[in-house]
């Protein structure tokens, strides 16, 4: 991985990321004809739900288990625009999860370009308490080292 929030003591495991498609649609360009800042944000949340259904975590199977995982800390990084029609890729990474997720995600242009990076950092609170709660559940963490040790890392 490149770019300057990604840190080298991340775990880099393909097992742990993936990608998405993503294409700027009319409504989200600003009056230049690229995508206005606060969009990305949904496109990131594109990724991120994909990969967590990859994981056997999506935001259903965290309902099932009574908690609720809000972003509670982003760092992002804006490089490029991504014009109007333009379609980029979208990939999201965990690289934390033992205690709370943190997953990094590149927005890449056709060409390959880095056009954006970003950090998010949620948290598990009980769905009932609104409490937070210490710890990802057991059956996860699992599920995440398993696929590590399955050898799929890049």
């Amino acid at each position: 991985m490149s770019g300057r929030l990604w840190r080298r003591d991340w775990p880099d495991h393909a097992s742990l990321r993936c990608a998405v498609s993503v294409t700027v649609p009319f409504q989200d360009a600003d009056p230049t004809g690229v995508a206005w800042h606060g969009n990305y944000f949904r496109y990131y949340d594109a990724a991120r739900v994909e990969l967590l259904d990859r994981l056997g975590f999506g935001y259903r199977a965290m309902a099932e288990v009574g908690q609720l995982w809000p972003v509670v800390e982003t760092q992002v990084r804006y490089l490029q625009p991504l014009p109007y029609g333009t379609t980029a890729q979208v990939s999201a990474q965990l690289v934390e999860w033992a205690y709370r997720m943190r997953l990094y995600y590149r927005i890449t242009l056709p060409d390959g370009a880095l056009a954006n990076e970003a950090v998010t950092l949620q948290v598990p609170v009980d769905a009932r308490t609104n409490q937070i709660v210490i710890g990802v559940p057991d059956h996860w963490r699992a599920r995440v080292e398993t696929l590590i040790a399955a050898g799929d890392g890049a």
